[in-house]
């Protein structure tokens, strides 16, 4: 039966988190030599390669399974040491949420766990779309994601379905489309769009939104594009009229009330959210659930 010992479990993570075996060492106090033979010995026991010798160090296919599993592993051990009461400070989770949800409404959830369960909350901003990679890789514990799918050694369970509104300032929408409601193809190519990320997905959808609302006929070309990966920037940079974009309504419905917003489709672009964790039993896993779940619910 395969095993491995814990300070080869320990070993393997270091190496990766910190990505060459020198600095593995440092971190462990133990020679570069001595962190080499650990992997070797998990590679001889498991018999393939688990670690591409890159700079930096990268986990195999096979390497990342063992990756998530020892990650788990110090996860479990620090939660038995939680509820047997010799550790008095508290365990810390690793969390992927996206930019969005941490400028509205998630870190509500990370104040109650902080202060009511002792739970911290190192949170890794990563868009809801591709978060499923860290827990695939074990980095985090759970993570907000747009994918229904669950990856495997985890669970997932829709939260809510978050609108989104395709939105411009006023100033924007007299300045790029004179005549509006009606706005023609030639106009849209030449007003800016507001992108947060090269892995933003969500405005793909806005502009069929926008195309559908205002009949344009022709190709769309595409508008000059400006990066800011920034959720509130993001919303300061469309309030003040530098570019259309798409934001929560949690972040405009008031604007769009007062008219400093305009509206440019008839509907809201809806994006699910799912939170998807390890499938393992653990209260403090559970406890998680339970905030981001309360969190959510008061703004969804």
């Amino acid at each position: 039966m395969l095993r491995f010992t814990t300070d080869q479990l320990q070993t393997f993570v270091t190496v990766i988190e910190y990505g060459t075996f020198d600095a593995a060492a440092d971190v462990l106090g133990v020679s570069a030599s001595a962190v080499s033979q650990r992997i070797k010995a998990m590679e001889q026991a498991a018999g393939r390669v688990l670690v591409r010798r890159t700079n930096p160090i990268s986990p195999t296919e096979s390497g990342e399974n063992i990756l998530r599993i020892a990650r788990q592993s110090e996860f479990l051990q620090a939660e038995l040491e939680r509820e047997l009461g010799t550790s008095s400070k508290g365990q810390s989770v690793a969390v992927a949420v996206n930019a969005d949800s941490l400028a509205t409404w998630f870190l509500q959830a990370v104040a109650q766990l902080a202060q009511e369960d002792k739970i911290f909350c190192d949170v890794r901003r990563e868009g809801e779309y591709h978060s499923s990679a860290l827990l695939r890789s074990g980095e985090v514990v759970a993570a907000l994601t747009s994918n229904p799918e669950s990856i495997p050694g985890c669970s997932v369970e829709k939260l809510a379905d978050v609108g989104y509104r395709v939105v411009a300032s006023r100033s924007f929408v007299e300045h790029y489309f004179p005549s509006y409601p009606q706005v023609t193809a030639q106009q849209l190519a030449q007003a800016p769009v507001l992108e947060f990320d090269r892995k933003d997905v969500g405005l793909t959808s806005a502009r069929q939104l926008i195309l559908d609302r205002f009949q344009v006929e022709g190709e769309w070309t595409a508008p000059p594009a400006i990066y800011l990966p920034s959720s509130p920037d993001y919303a300061r940079a469309v309030l003040a009229g530098i570019a259309w974009g798409i934001l929560p309504e949690a972040q405009c419905l008031e604007a769009l009330e007062s008219g400093e917003l305009v509206e440019l489709t008839e509907r809201p672009v809806e994006v699910p959210l799912y939170w998807q964790h390890w499938n393992i039993d653990s209260p403090v896993l559970r406890r998680l659930g339970e905030r981001v779940r309360s969190a959510i619910g008061q703004v969804a």
